[in-house]
């Protein structure tokens, strides 16, 4: 039951979070260079889905107080379904927010010829620790514009409270996944070809799930 649970967690956030790892790859590439950069950015998006939890299981609470509240839960995981398909409500600010990010380019130190000569441009991969924590600050702000979506997902699962820590360990398992993929594989993930069905597709069958009682 406990794995079943996990699973569940770790599915729904891997389907909602791929669609917004198209939104942070080119923000994060945008802001730092560097390994270390990019996991603070990482760390901003971790605070922001720890967030999202807290959220997604106080609106699971609201919802339970309804009659039929596995309907109404299905209806807005379809209803996310197709804001997710045809673009609209919540990914349109997302693009916003991406380009206003991307104009905000990172000041870049250049180096004497010969000092690349020598191979100190390689060395050159520290960031202050006031770079590193506003990396943080703009991986949770940039995480939380583009979480609201991924909340009514989490919600769903929620709507049984007994199981709820082995929903967010699938949901930390998961995100953990997309973080290290984020850091090491982010040309990659772009490449995903249909992201945009994948995430509607996912989520149809979630709200059948919810609809039916299965989860």
């Amino acid at each position: 039951m406990a794995l079943k649970h996990i699973s569940a967690g770790f599915a729904v956030k891997l389907i909602t979070g791929l669609d917004d790892s198209m939104i942070h790859i080119p923000i994060v590439a945008n802001m730092t260079k560097t390994k270390i950069g990019r996991i603070a950015f990482s760390i901003g998006i971790l605070l922001a889905i720890t967030l999202a939890i807290i959220v997604s299981f106080l609106f699971a609470s609201s919802l339970k107080l309804f009659p039929y509240y596995n309907y109404l839960s299905a209806g807005l995981i379809f209803a996310l379904a197709a804001t997710v398909y045809f673009d609209v409500l919540i990914h349109k600010p997302k693009k916003k927010l991406e380009e206003k990010l991307k104009n905000k380019k990172p000041p870049v130190k250049t180096l004497k010829e010969s000092d690349k000569q020598k191979g100190l441009i390689k060395k050159i991969k520290k960031i202050s620790l006031k770079r590193f924590l506003k990396l943080i600050g703009i991986g949770l702000i940039t995480a939380i514009a583009t979480v609201i979506d991924d909340t009514i997902a989490y919600s769903s699962l929620f709507l049984n409270t007994r199981f709820a820590i082995f929903i967010i360990m699938g949901i930390y398992l998961a995100t953990i996944a997309q973080l290290t993929a984020i850091i090491y594989f982010s040309k990659k993930i772009q490449k995903i070809p249909y992201k945009k069905e994948i995430t509607t597709m996912g989520l149809i069958i979630l709200g059948f799930l919810i609809f039916y009682k299965v989860i």
